[in-house]
Formats: C-alpha cells, structure tokens, sequence
C-alpha cells in the first residue's frame, strides 16, 4: 500500500511538470518582446540556435524628417516553413501597428499570433516615426520560421539587418515637394511575368528614382534616377532584360523616392 501511495505521488509529479512544460511551451504563441539586438544577442533562443537559413528583410525609406510617420515591411522568410512570428523595436522612434496580426507591446512590435506563411514567406507592414531632433536612428527586428505547431520543434529565426534611419531636422527647411503633391501606384500586374508596371503623378517638377531590390535589399535594377515634368508617368520593369540577365521568381521591392518622399512596393515574379 506504501508503495502505491508513492507511485501515486510519482505520477502527480509528472503530471505537474508536464503541465508546466507545457505553459512554457505554449504561453508565447501571442509574441514576445525583447529579442531583437537592441537588448541582447540571444535572440528567440527558445526556438533553437540562430539559423542563416532564415531571412528576415526590414524595407523602408533610409531618410524621414523630425516628426514624420512612414510605413515599413518585415519579410521573414524560411523555406517549408508554415508560420513566422517576430519582435520589432527602434532605438529612438515610434513604432504603430498596421497589420491586424501584430500588436504593440513594452514600446516594440510583436505577433498576436502564429502568422500564416505562403510558401515559406510572409510579410507584415508597420509604421514608423521619426524623433523629434535630427540624428540616425535604428529598427531592429527579429525573425523565426515555424512548423504552425505548439511548441518549438524545428523553429528557426534569425536577425534581420538593422536598419538605419537618417532622421533630418526640419528646422528652416522647405520641403521639396509634399505627399499631395503625387500619387504612386502599386505595381500591375501583380504577381507579374516578365514585366509589371508604376504609374505616378506630379503635381510639380520633381526629381524621382526607381530603384528594385531583392527580399535580401540587394539592388537588383535601377529604372530611373532623374527629373519629371508634373503630369503622368508610367515605367516598367522587364524581369527577363535585367542588366543583360534574368532574375528568378520571388519577392522583390520597387523602392519609389518622389523629392524626398519614399514608398515601397511589394512585387512577386512568378515564372
């Protein structure tokens, strides 16, 4: 009869730990904050050892005055991977929520809940704003690739690149040109093969670049880098006769600058 009673115990005990295994395993699938390379190198150290088998892309403008509010993309991606979770935080600026998947939480960005991937890619936007003096900010963000299970089997995460922001003090400047002063479409069609297009329109003379990167922000393309007459302006981008050599399919990034003010397109080349 001792020894049942024992056993009993024995079983409780596993049980116990068991279910606190479990709410360790399970309690963070609404995100976690604090694991970018603003706090620590460790990372999402739950979820394994850093893979470089992850890529993790933060896209957005390079340069944004004191005060201004721009969108930017997190792109994490893992192949054969099914769900992505993230942590985004900035050294000096503002982050909001764009994306009904994510939610801010202790001044940094993180998911709700596991993402959905599309062949083992997927993207969120967010906002950022700039600081009130002039300087260079950072975003850092931190990126992991999951099986869609409860619990950390065969994650992998990785940082993303951290991004530099140049913060410009507004102070005596006139702007260049202001948002209602253009207009800029997304790309068509979209997926695209080979070519997709951009219409833009100026309200004024401005000095515009088109730039194409990469999910890894490698340049890949530079459509135009000149002044436009105000009006409508529309250019493509043909995948096959890129520089002489044809690109594969995936995700890139047509970075627009229209006088300062910078938006980015999401393309997808399907062949």
């Amino acid at each position: 009869m001792k020894s049942l009673i024992l056993n009993k115990k024995f079983f409780a005990a596993i049980i116990v730990i068991f279910f606190a295994s479990s709410i360790y395993l399970y309690g963070d699938i609404d995100g976690r904050t604090g694991r970018t390379l603003k706090t620590s190198t460790s990372g999402c150290s739950c979820h394994g050892s850093i893979n470089s088998g992850v890529t993790v892309t933060i896209t957005g403008p390079d340069t944004l005055n004191t005060g201004q509010t721009q969108q930017y993309t997190l792109t994490v991606t893992n192949s054969g991977k099914l769900g992505m979770g993230l942590d985004i935080a900035t050294r000096l600026g503002a982050l909001g929520v764009v994306s009904n998947t994510t939610h801010l939480a202790n001044g940094e960005l993180t998911h709700n809940a596991n993402i959905p991937m599309t062949n083992g890619t997927a993207t969120i936007t967010f906002n950022y704003t700039a600081p009130a003096a002039g300087g260079t900010d950072t975003i850092w963000a931190v990126g992991i690739g999951t099986n869609n299970q409860s619990n950390t089997s065969g994650d992998a995460w990785n940082h993303a690149p951290s991004k530099r922001v140049i913060v410009r003090s507004t102070v005596g400047i006139e702007p260049i040109i202001s948002p209602a002063d253009f207009k800029i479409s997304q790309n068509y069609p979209n997926p695209f093969n080979p070519t997709t297009n951009v219409d833009i329109t100026l309200a004024k003379e401005t000095n515009v670049s088109i730039k194409v990167y990469d999910i890894n922000g490698e340049e890949v393309y530079n459509i135009i880098n000149s002044k436009l007459t105000s009006g409508n302006h529309t250019f493509t981008w043909n995948a096959v006769n890129n520089y002489g050599y044809t690109v594969n399919s995936g995700i890139y990034f047509m970075k627009i600058n229209a006088g300062g003010n910078i938006e980015t397109r999401k393309m997808i080349l399907v062949k």
